[in-house]
């Protein structure tokens, strides 16, 4: 599936939105927004860039030649410091502009003014440039691009989304088709639904309990496009949790295994996948190009690493994880004594990020860390670890069983249903970001995370957009970055 794909942090896109739509006389109104682009290869899945926004320039005052209900003329002459500043900082420049008179596609008169901003983006900025052309007509959004190589060749936008508390997404075609499998969808959600699921690209990093039935339950709902990621190869043990795997693909990687049993499905999805862990530069290649991304490991280094992506790349992200602890009884069977599943929805612009809800910190990362290199320290008690090795960790985790692991990525994937058509009630005391299923008791309930405005991820000052630098993710071990 090709096709550029639109995303505005909810804040910009309101303050662009109320813009373009607020003229005094109704007049159409124009703004350049800034984008920065994610172009990176994932093997398997045609390329599809990413156009992020991260800034927007309002056209008044000398900007504007001259105005109407149905045109609007730019002084394309102020344009050059922006075309600067695109090479500069690595953006791409789009423009934006209302359609007051209810005329929602793009016209005649908007295909000559895309083509003369692009000369003059192309002539200061190289052929390499795409511009980025939207229109903003009854509270909705289209958008196509224009590349300089080919400024005649018009691609329409696979969707914009705009991603604040849910995801708002504009498809181009929100009346087509439904296939047979997906009918009911339409029913409960109704029928842009399922256009909306089939626009949209899914990261699943891990393979094993919870990712499998992620994966698999994403690809029976519609997605368009599914990456998976796992490094493991699978386990005889895995097999009482894990779907989509055989006693015959014991040993095997679980990753392309996984991949291979969704495409054998036959359904209208692109699958792809890695096999390997979070920390190579393949798989932060496909976490910035994903529209959503569902943390499914058991590992916290690979949970920072998705949290951190979320902010740098404007993602929308569902981390699911299962903890607890077992014990004896008076004869001496073991029991649970605790076991509880979370759900943690992460949006860049809402709610708490992994580290505020306590489930990354650095005493867990410094006990995973010394846990590869000394791996006879898992069989230390905790009182030990603290003591001679200045370590907190070595808990006790309930065995994960199929029920639990299950029930838990179902309501993962729920969940991100309820972020594109919010059907949900939730009780006062329950938080979107922050849900727990204590299988035990039978309850449901919401930690409530640290409120830190300094958090580096999520704070005030936070990675919200940050350019990477040379490095992905700033980090020089994840190498250095060769494309968008």
């Amino acid at each position: 599936m090709t096709g550029s794909r639109i995303t505005f942090p909810a804040s910009l896109e309101r303050n662009v939105g109320g813009w373009l739509a607020g003229h005094p006389d109704g007049h159409e109104r124009g703004a350049i927004i800034l984008f920065r682009k994610f172009d990176r290869p994932v093997e398997g899945l045609l390329s599809s860039p990413r156009y992020v926004a991260v800034d927007a320039v309002a056209m008044d005052g000398d900007w504007v030649l001259d105005s109407s209900p149905t045109h609007l003329r730019i002084n394309l002459r102020k344009l050059p410091p922006l075309y600067w500043r695109c090479e500069q900082e690595g953006l791409e420049l789009g423009f934006a502009h209302s359609h007051p008179s209810g005329v929602s596609d793009f016209s005649e008169k908007d295909d000559r003014n895309e083509q003369a901003i692009l000369r003059g983006y192309a002539g200061c900025n190289g052929q390499g440039v795409t511009l980025v052309a939207l229109v903003f007509c009854d509270q909705t959004w289209r958008a196509r691009t224009r590349s300089a190589a080919d400024p005649d060749l018009v691609v329409l936008a696979r969707h914009i989304i705009v991603l604040g508390e849910k995801l708002k997404i504009y498809v181009p075609d929100a009346e087509g088709d439904t296939p047979e499998t997906l009918r009911r969808q339409d029913a409960a959600f109704g029928k842009p639904f399922n256009r909306k699921l089939q626009s949209l690209r899914a990261v699943v990093a891990g393979g094993g309990g919870t990712g499998s039935p992620t994966a698999i339950q994403l690809a029976r709902s519609g997605i368009g496009e599914l990456v998976t990621i796992d490094g493991d190869r699978l386990d005889a043990s895995n097999l009482n949790r894990v779907r989509g795997y055989r006693r015959s693909d014991v040993d095997e990687k679980k990753a392309p295994t996984l991949a291979a049993y969704i495409d054998a499905l036959g359904l209208d999805v692109a699958v792809a996948s890695i096999d390997g862990y979070l920390d190579r530069p393949d798989a932060v290649d496909a976490l910035a190009t994903a529209d959503i991304v569902f943390g499914c490991t058991d590992d916290v280094a690979g949970r920072d690493i998705m949290n951190q992506a979320a902010y740098y790349y404007c993602l929308a992200y569902i981390d699911v994880g299962l903890t607890g602890r077992i014990d004896e009884d008076a004869d001496n069977m073991p029991y649970l004594r605790d076991h509880r599943g979370r759900i943690s929805t992460i949006m860049p612009e809402h709610g708490a990020c992994l580290r505020c809800q306590g489930v990354v910190t650095e005493a867990k990362l410094a006990y995973e860390r010394a846990l590869r290199e000394r791996p006879e320290l898992a069989a230390l008690d905790p009182e030990t670890l603290r003591r001679e090795y200045y370590l907190s960790g070595g808990h006790e985790s309930a065995p994960g069983v199929g029920p639990f692991t299950g029930t838990v990525a179902d309501l993962g994937v729920a969940t991100f249903m309820d972020l594109i058509r919010p059907y949900r009630r939730l009780p006062t005391d329950l938080r979107q970001d922050n849900v727990w299923i204590d299988f035990v008791h039978m309850g449901i309930y919401s930690n409530m995370p640290t409120a830190d405005p300094d958090c580096f991820c999520c704070g005030r000052a936070g990675l919200m957009n940050r350019p990477e630098g040379a490095y992905r993710l700033g980090m020089p071990v994840l190498g250095r970055r060769d494309r968008a």
